[in-house]
């Protein structure tokens, strides 16, 4: 059997930092052949493994589902509900389990353990390892919910009981397992097959060869002698439209038009019909209308679907099903080498000493994650075999399923990388003219108030990169947040012009009345609680402000976010951390401040002691 074993032996539970250098270090090692004797043998040693082996996606391997490949052995973590003594005496762990340890943090009043499965056979369809996960949580509630994740790591422990190192879980002796993929689609699929309640119009809709099952088998020679598959010769960025313009129908075996069995699950009534997109691309798109199983998707989903694999494994498939070959010219390969070193930085131990304060701002907000995601997503949009470069749009909904986040998140993610100058805005007179016309055709559609925005990846180069350093600087100092992210903050703090780039469909702003009178409020009390002790705190200033309407808070929160990047640099002020040894420096009480509380601190610049700070002049400048 194969699992994952780590390197590194421990002698307690692995906690905070230690826990992110396991998962580093494991998913580098190599999956190693290893019986269940061994296996105890290693975990009680104090090493952390995990029970699946994981496929590389593109030029990434990552501990994920999505990632996940195989798995022969799995696992049961028991908390509470269940005592040692009991486990060991189980009859279904004494038949089918290897092993049992207990973990670090096992004690006599409180037994922590896990009973350890080799089952006869590695599975690889994830679908069957939460099959039987499901199964053995049912049977046994007291284990934790969360083995039902194949990619977790499990850390070593102190002590294990053998029950018998040769045990087997019989893998089809679960529920939904029980039959072979081959009979399931034998009885589903196969032509002229007559359904209970199937109503007539629908059943002449009928599969006149089993092409499910040659895809599912990647019969790739076969469907190409059905399908009469002739060459053909594109760019890289053509692939993918091409592949959704093939005829469903007849990549399914589907002759006869109207509605026909589910291809994804049983039922009676013909749920299932194929169509082309109504926005007039020329994509087909397979759709079933049960509301218990509904599904939409192209002939990339489909695939990606049956074969339970990756989209970039299933346009790989059909791609060498359609023979496309792909044509590139010396300059697009020399850019898309560009793009895998540009995410090989972003991953680099180096990055945090090269470009220190883009380190800081990007890694603190999950931004290099979403810099790395939208290169690897649009890496296939280079346009331009002559002088490439990556032009792409995608709507925020389409960009927050990829980052794993809501739109509204996305959206101000998407305006922050503008701002630093990661990706770039482009204007009308900027997008090539084809992609123009189909943004403005989709908008048009759609009744969309605005197009989609267009955006270019700039390629990484070292000046480049020190120059939006400089500027992660300027937004570190100046004390930015993502509230900071609108066309109100981003002109306080880095001027109109700035605010102009990032949000175009602003052009010119005015800011709102009410919002300049806050502003000033906020500049007003800042100077004063400055002078009057040297010092002040966010939330002594926002209470200093009185507003009265519902959300008052919430909103002098936001414009003080957007205003004291420019309040600190206009009257020459700094925001630093607080601790013990400040608060003693500046003559802090604990009647001024809690001596539990250390929030940021608002002061002058270079302050030298604690005496008042004179700021009369500029308190009258602005009254």
């Amino acid at each position: 059997m194969k699992i994952i074993l780590d390197t590194v032996e421990y002698t307690s539970k692995p906690y905070g930092n230690e826990i992110g250098l396991i998962n580093n270090r494991i998913i580098r090692c190599s999956p190693g052949e290893i019986d269940a004797v061994k296996l105890a043998e290693e975990v009680t040693k104090g090493k952390t493994f995990i029970p699946a082996t994981f496929k590389s996606i593109g030029d990434s391997i990552k501990r994920s589902k999505v990632n996940w490949e195989s798995q022969q052995v799995i696992a049961l973590d028991f908390d509470e509900g269940l005592t040692l003594d009991e486990a060991k005496n189980d009859e279904f762990f004494k038949q089918n389990a290897a092993f049992l340890y207990t973990t670090f943090s096992h004690k006599d009043c409180h037994h922590k353990f896990r009973v350890v499965f080799v089952l006869d056979k590695p599975l690889t369809r994830y679908k069957d390892f939460e099959n039987i996960m499901d199964s053995l949580l049912e049977q046994y509630p007291q284990a934790d919910k969360a083995c039902r994740d194949g990619s977790r790591l499990f850390f070593g422990g102190r002590e294990a009981t053998p029950f018998n190192s040769n045990n087997r879980l019989k893998v089809y002796s679960f529920a939904g397992l029980k039959t072979s993929p081959l009979q399931d689609i034998q009885s589903n699929l196969y032509m002229s097959v007559t359904r209970v309640h199937t109503n007539p119009k629908a059943s002449r809709s009928v599969i006149f060869t089993n092409y499910v099952e040659l895809i599912r088998n990647k019969d790739i020679e076969k469907l190409q002698e059905l399908l009469y598959i002739e060459p053909v010769t594109l760019s890289n960025n053509e692939v993918i439209d091409y592949l959704k313009k093939q005829d469903l129908r007849a990549f399914l075996g589907i002759r006869a038009e109207g509605n026909f069995i589910d291809i994804f699950h049983d039922e009676d009534n013909p749920s299932a019909s194929i169509y082309q997109s109504h926005r007039n691309n020329g994509h087909w798109l397979y759709k079933c209308h049960s509301t218990s199983n509904s599904f939409t998707g192209t002939i990339l989903h489909v695939v990606q679907r049956l074969l339970e694999c990756s989209v970039v494994e299933a346009k790989k498939l059909l791609m060498q099903l359609y023979k496309i070959e792909i044509y590139e010219s010396e300059a697009v390969k020399e850019f898309k080498e560009s793009v895998d070193m540009y995410k090989e930085l972003l991953r680099s131990e180096e990055l945090e000493e090269i470009h220190p304060n883009f380190y800081e701002v990007f890694n603190r907000y999950g931004h290099l994650q979403d810099l790395y995601i939208l290169l690897d997503l649009t890496k296939e949009y280079i346009t331009n075999d002559s002088d490439p470069r990556i032009v792409f749009y995608h709507s925020i909904r389409t960009l927050a399923k990829q980052f794993g986040r809501s739109p509204s998140s996305t959206g101000t993610r998407m305006n922050f990388l503008t701002l630093f100058r990661v990706t770039r805005k482009l204007d009308d007179l900027e997008i090539p003219e084809s992609l123009l016309l189909t943004q403005k055709q989709h908008k048009r559609v759609n009744h969309f108030q605005y197009k989609s925005s267009t955006y270019e990846l700039p390629m990484y180069t070292y000046d480049f990169f020190c120059q939006i350093d400089e500027m992660c600087k300027i937004w570190l100092e100046t004390g930015c947040t993502g509230r900071t992210i609108s066309y109100e903050g981003i002109m306080r703090t880095f001027g109109r012009q700035e605010a102009d780039r990032v949000f175009p469909q602003d052009l010119g702003k005015e800011i709102a009345e009410l919002n300049e009178e806050v502003v000033s409020s906020i500049q007003f009390n800042t100077l004063k609680l400055v002078q009057s002790k040297g010092w002040t705190t966010e939330k002594e200033i926002l209470d200093m402000v009185k507003l009265y309407f519902k959300g008052q808070q919430e909103f002098k929160t936001k414009q003080f976010k957007r205003c004291i990047a420019e309040m600190v640099d206009a009257y020459g002020l700094e925001i630093i951390p607080s601790n013990k040894k400040l608060k003693e420096e500046m003559g802090i009480t604990e009647e001024e401040m809690s001596k539990s509380s250390f929030p940021k601190i608002i002061r002058k610049k270079l302050v030298k002691d604690c005496r008042p700070i004179q700021v009369q002049e500029n308190i009258k400048l602005i009254s």
